[in-house]
């Protein structure tokens, strides 16, 4: 019987190993190489930004009444993309807080130029699937690619990764889901629209008022105003026009159409199709996904030619490079972070991050959405501490939160101000041989001032 057998390869050791090179992190991985770690960075596909490199729209930057709430290394980013025109001044936004456009090429090419200029060692097309532990702590992390494992030994380990890959390799505690069934919020096989006619939008909107996207204390022709001023706004809209289509037969997934429009580029870019229980662990679940969201993208195409005014010689201009996943598995930490805590406004003494952005839940259940909008929150460093493992944080989508709560962290801007925690409290570690539990707080917290993180 035919056998393959991959030999594993001793290829570094470092100070500091991050997994997953989405925008979580690229932040760990600049804020940690800028503390003087010597850092590597490991990502499974062959460019760095994962699912932000199919999402032109940054949300949550600041909290529901305009204050900011996320600075550091997100800030950076959209400031040296502005210098070079591939970003769009940041808007506020009542419900998500604000929201700034960003060119995927233009953001791409930074990526790998930042962690090139930090002293990234930077591996591509290459994923981790097992780790080695030294007792309860981990000391190493084995990665595939088609010539074997490498084993890549760390101080400090931070997985970045959208459903806590390292995590799981070294024994920790994940949940699924929502605590009551384990059910996710729904993934979105994204698209973009281009030829859009934005005054015949706009005039449908002055027909229609009650098909713009309620913005709650907002006078709705102030906000109309906003839209045509705007270089980029979020939609949630056409909730008459898609009950009409409805009625004369189309089956479509959402009761609005969610996505962020670009009037000057006259394009849309969209979250309208719904695919259900895409589970990041299962390769066949996630090619049945991919095939579920490519097969909606024609319907809401022919729902917007047919019914929406402005969208009647609209072409698709892309779709994403995979499904995008809003909910995977949430680690067990030291705290788990809850919706009560962000309603609450809650603020804790050993916070590393802000958070403001609504709770932007897309259920399992039903083709609506579920929101709720916190004040300015934050987070705690517990949060990116796995229960019972050493030498690891998490960083992102995965960290100890509920279903509800992450539905906020979730968003970029908040996901690197995570990673760039992880990344500092990780070289931190590191440099004073300890495990990141007992790097002081106060010290991590003057760390991330320094580098304009707000706390």
């Amino acid at each position: 019987m035919p056998q393959r057998c991959f030999d594993v390869h001793a290829d570094g050791d470092y100070d500091v190993m991050v997994v997953g090179g989405g925008t979580t992190g690229i932040a760990a991985a600049l804020a940690a190489a800028r503390e003087g770690a010597r850092t590597a960075l490991v990502e499974a596909l062959g460019f760095l930004g994962g699912n932000s490199a199919a999402v032109p729209a940054w949300l949550g930057f600041h909290d529901g009444v305009g204050e900011r709430v996320v600075g550091g290394i997100a800030q950076e980013i959209v400031e040296r993309l502005q210098r070079r025109k591939g970003a769009t001044p940041v808007y506020t936004d009542p419900i998500c807080g604000s929201v700034v456009g960003i060119d995927l090429s233009a953001w791409k090419l930074l990526a790998l130029e930042a962690v090139r200029e930090a002293g990234v060692d930077t591996l591509l097309h290459s994923r981790a699937v097992a780790v080695d532990l030294k007792g309860p702590a981990v000391c190493a992390v084995l990665c595939m690619d088609r010539a074997g494992l490498r084993r890549l030994g760390a101080r400090a380990v931070v997985d970045c990764t959208d459903a806590g890959d390292v995590v799981r390799a070294a024994g920790g505690r994940l949940r699924r889901g929502r605590e009551s069934d384990g059910l996710m919020q729904v993934a979105s096989w994204t698209f973009a629209v281009e030829g859009v006619n934005f005054p015949a939008l706009f005039d449908h909107y002055r027909r229609v008022p009650g098909d713009i996207r309620p913005f709650p204390g907002v006078d709705g022709g102030e906000r109309l105003r906003r839209m045509a001023s705007d270089e980029v706004f979020v939609i949630g809209s056409f909730r008459s026009l898609i009950a009409r289509a409805r009625r004369e037969g189309m089956s479509l997934p959402r009761d609005i159409f969610p996505g962020v429009a670009f009037p000057r580029l006259g394009r849309v870019f969209s979250v309208a199709t719904r695919v259900e229980e895409a589970d990041p662990l299962d390769a066949r679940s996630l090619t049945r996904a991919e095939f579920a969201g490519a097969g909606q993208v024609p319907l809401w195409l022919d729902f917007l030619r047919r019914y929406v005014p402005g969208f009647q010689d609209c072409r698709l201009a892309w779709t994403p490079h995979q499904i995008g996943l809003r909910e995977t598995c949430h680690t067990e930490g030291d705290y788990t972070l809850t919706a009560d805590d962000l309603m609450a406004g809650r603020q804790f003494d050993d916070a590393i991050a802000r958070g403001g952005y609504h709770m932007d839940v897309h259920p399992p259940d039903h083709a609506g959405l579920d929101t709720r909008r916190p004040p300015a929150y934050t987070i705690p460093y517990r949060c990116l501490l796995p229960r019972g493992i050493q030498g690891l944080l998490v960083a992102g989508r995965c960290i100890s939160a509920t279903h509800e709560a992450m539905a906020s962290t979730r968003v970029i801007p908040i996901g690197m101000a995570l990673g760039q925690a992880a990344g500092v409290a990780a070289a931190l570690a590191a440099r004073s041989g300890v495990e990141p539990r007992a790097v002081p707080v106060a010290l991590l917290q003057a760390r991330l001032r320094e580098a304009d993180a707000l706390l």
